[in-house]
């Protein structure tokens, strides 16, 4: 070693100076991503819990206009008390949208559980109604959709679809379905 040993020290100590600069620079980006990240999570759980709530609800109000006309005398109903916890990795990051099909005032086949997971996604799958709704869930031939593009018709769509997967698998009423034929 050709330096002096004063020179070695020197550059050592200044050394962990850069580091410890270096670090602390570090740990102040990390916590700026997940500050960031934190304010974009809650941004789409507001965006979830208010437009795309507001969206299924109006499409569920004007079904149920259209509903009330057919002999089959069925709703959708929004279900109020479907509440996660806990939250688990990979899971909704906010209570989901839960809507039951009611024909004349019974509850028919499985909930319709709409939810937005951590990545963004507007997922919905059928759940039974109660406790177990968290455990058993079916998926209906619903496509997960960016929350960014979820509108009207994504809403009635939804519906549409949820009420052709409960008639298929779900009788409404068999006196009315040979009236209808």
């Amino acid at each position: 070693m050709s330096d002096s040993l004063e020179h070695c020290l020197d550059a050592t100590l200044n050394m962990r100076e850069r580091n410890r600069r270096k670090h602390e620079a570090e740990l102040d980006l990390k916590e700026r991503a997940f500050r960031g990240s934190h304010a974009e999570l809650e941004r789409r759980r507001m965006r979830f819990c208010t437009e795309v709530q507001s969206l299924i609800q109006t499409a569920a109000e004007r079904a149920n206009r259209h509903l009330a006309t057919r002999p089959e005398r069925c709703e959708f109903c929004e279900v109020s008390e479907h509440r996660i916890s806990p939250w688990y990795p990979g899971g909704p990051i906010c209570n989901p949208i839960v809507y039951n099909l009611r024909a004349d005032g019974q509850e028919v086949g499985e909930a319709l559980t709409i939810e937005l997971t951590q990545h963004g996604m507007i997922e919905a799958l059928l759940s039974p109604s109660g406790q177990q709704a968290h455990i058993a869930r079916t998926g209906f031939g619903w496509h997960p959709i960016p929350l960014f593009s979820f509108d009207s018709q994504n809403a009635a769509d939804l519906l549409v679809q949820y009420l052709a997967a409960i008639t298929e698998r779900w009788p409404l009423s068999p006196e009315k379905a040979d009236g209808m034929h």
